[in-house]
C-alpha cells in the first residue's frame, strides 16, 4: 500500500483522518512550542488514541452491520414484503339445522 492508497483511504473515513491529524500535531508540537511538558504530551497521546480506537471500532461495526444487512437482503431476496392477500378468505360453510 503506499501513500495514494493511504491518502484515498483516508479521503473515505474523515473522523480517523481527524484523529490521525490530531497525532501528527502532538509530534509536531514541540516545533510550534507546544506541549512543555512531558505530562501534557501524555495526555493529548492517550486522548488521541482512544478517539482513533473508537473510531475504528464504530467504522468497522458500521460495515460490518451493511454487511450483515446486504447478505440477510440477499437470502430473503425471494420473500415477498408487504404484499396484500389476495385471498378473501375461506368461503362459508352451510348452516346446521
Amino acid at each position: 500500500m503506499d501513500v495514494k492508497d493511504i491518502a484515498a483511504l483516508l479521503d473515505e473515513y474523515p473522523e480517523v483522518k481527524a484523529h490521525l491529524k490530531k497525532m501528527l500535531d502532538i509530534i509536531e508540537g514541540p516545533k510550534q512550542g507546544k506541549f512543555s511538558r512531558a505530562d501534557d504530551i501524555e495526555e493529548q497521546t492517550i486522548e488521541a488514541v482512544r478517539g482513533l480506537g473508537q473510531e475504528t471500532i464504530k467504522s468497522w461495526a458500521k460495515q460490518q452491520a451493511d454487511q450483515t444487512s446486504g447478505q440477510i437482503e440477499q437470502n430473503v431476496s425471494s420473500a415477498k414484503k408487504n404484499v396484500k392477500k389476495k385471498s378473501i378468505g375461506k368461503p362459508l360453510s352451510v348452516e346446521s339445522k
